[in-house]
């Protein structure tokens, strides 16, 4: 006898309830009918049930939901009528949820019996990108202690949609969000929080991508970030990773402004699958093609970065940029350059001169370095470092990786 745990709307559960119990030759019963999603995981937690006979549509269901809850129980998907066809989340067994019970038995027992797979064996594999459609991500980061990543990232987009280049900016910080404000948009949504939702949700298509993708500049769209810092939650892990292929996947150059911390403890506070307040830079810096790391000018912002090196390689961090801010007197560039370049594997080292007048009065005016500031010599060095290598992800002829005891490239 399999038994079963039941999430399905009124009237459908009192049909597949009645014609469970009036079937001559039962092979199946119901032994939890669950009101919501979270009583439903609550009884596949604690062992009840072989299978959960689950209506797609019910409210909260999600990825991440679905790999809980198959770790405790075989699932089969009930999708109304009216509901998109692509709203499958992934599931193996999927019937109509006005199907007859011979139907529905038929998928319990297949999923039960028959075609029992492992935990992970629903998920979707990922799609492969057409050749040559695949884009370049590029994730700044930096350490703690506000080194100047959002004003780097931002301008580095502008410029490289300047210089010709379909760009998109992710606005991936969860606990400074700014990106909408540094350029002027006074209608901010939640762009990340929807692409991760629809995601989740198996709905992320093209259409719905560009949908989320407004166009702040000739050739530069913006996904911006949580608004909120208090809503990091609604970011998960897997869906973030699904948020980055689909981006990946229309062949432009992406730049991601994300959060200086990289730990992962939430394991310490829960007992069960954790929210990563991190989880947005992490998964940034993992599936990155190039880190670019701010460091400011002075010691204690170059020690972190350093201190950090252990982190980044953990992370799979493999072509590392790093932009050394607000470079002026008393420290010269050189020193700056035999400091870092002998402590720290590299691909490209670029110093960009203090010019705090200029970003203060892009910031108030939100407004980039271009307009405000044409021909500062800040703005200048960030138009030469988006049009280089560590931006475009060109291969230099002769280029070699930066060891750990040879000086760095100098500054651009």
């Amino acid at each position: 006898m399999i038994d079963i745990v039941l999430c399905a709307s009124g009237s459908d559960e009192v049909r597949i309830v009645h014609d469970l119990a009036t079937d001559r030759h039962p092979v199946a019963r119901v032994v939890r009918r669950c009101a919501d999603l979270a009583e439903t995981l609550a009884v596949t937690a604690a062992g009840i049930g072989d299978v959960v006979l689950l209506d797609v549509t019910v409210r909260g269901l999600g990825r991440d939901v679905l790999a809980a809850m198959i770790r405790d129980a075989a699932v089969v998907g009930m999708r109304p009528a009216d509901a998109p066809e692509s709203t499958s989340l992934g599931l193996r067994h999927m019937v109509p949820v006005d199907a007859p019970v011979d139907e529905i038995l038929a998928a319990v027992e297949a999923a039960v019996l028959g075609e029992q797979e492992d935990t992970e064996a629903w998920v979707q594999e990922a799609q492969t990108a057409e050749p040559g459609a695949q884009g370049r991500l590029i994730a700044v980061w930096g350490p703690v202690g506000a080194p100047g990543r959002s004003t780097i990232a931002v301008n580095l987009a502008a410029e490289a949609a300047a210089a010709g280049r379909e760009t998109t900016l992710v606005d991936a910080d969860t606990y400074g969000p700014a990106q909408s404000q540094m350029l002027g948009v006074l209608d901010e949504a939640p762009g990340l929080v929807a692409a991760a939702r629809a995601h989740d949700r198996d709905t992320l298509d093209e259409e719905t991508m560009d949908s989320l993708l407004p166009l702040v500049q000739p050739r530069l769209r913006l996904l911006s970030g949580i608004g909120v810092p208090g809503r990091w939650a609604e970011l998960r892990r897997t869906t973030l990773e699904g948020v980055w292929g689909a981006l990946a996947r229309r062949g432009e150059l992406v730049i991601a402004d994300v959060a200086a911390v990289l730990e992962e403890d939430e394991e310490l506070s829960y007992d069960t699958a954790a929210p990563q307040r991190n989880a947005a830079a992490i998964s940034a810096l993992e599936v990155a093609d190039a880190v670019i790391a701010v460091v400011t000018a002075d010691p204690v912002s170059i020690t972190r970065l350093l201190r950090d090196q252990a982190r980044l390689a953990e992370l799979g961090v493999s072509e590392l940029h790093v932009i050394v801010n607000r470079v002026g007197a008393p420290v010269p560039g050189d020193r700056l350059r035999e400091l870092i370049g002998s402590r720290l594997p590299l691909d490209s080292l670029t110093l960009l001169p203090d010019d705090p007048v200029a970003c203060r009065t892009a910031a108030w005016d939100g407004a980039l370095l271009s307009e405000s500031a044409p021909r500062s010599a800040l703005r200048r060095g960030l138009r030469d470092l988006a049009a280089s290598p560590a931006v475009q992800g060109e291969d230099p002829a002769g280029a070699s990786r930066t060891a750990p005891a040879q000086a760095a490239p100098g500054s651009r």
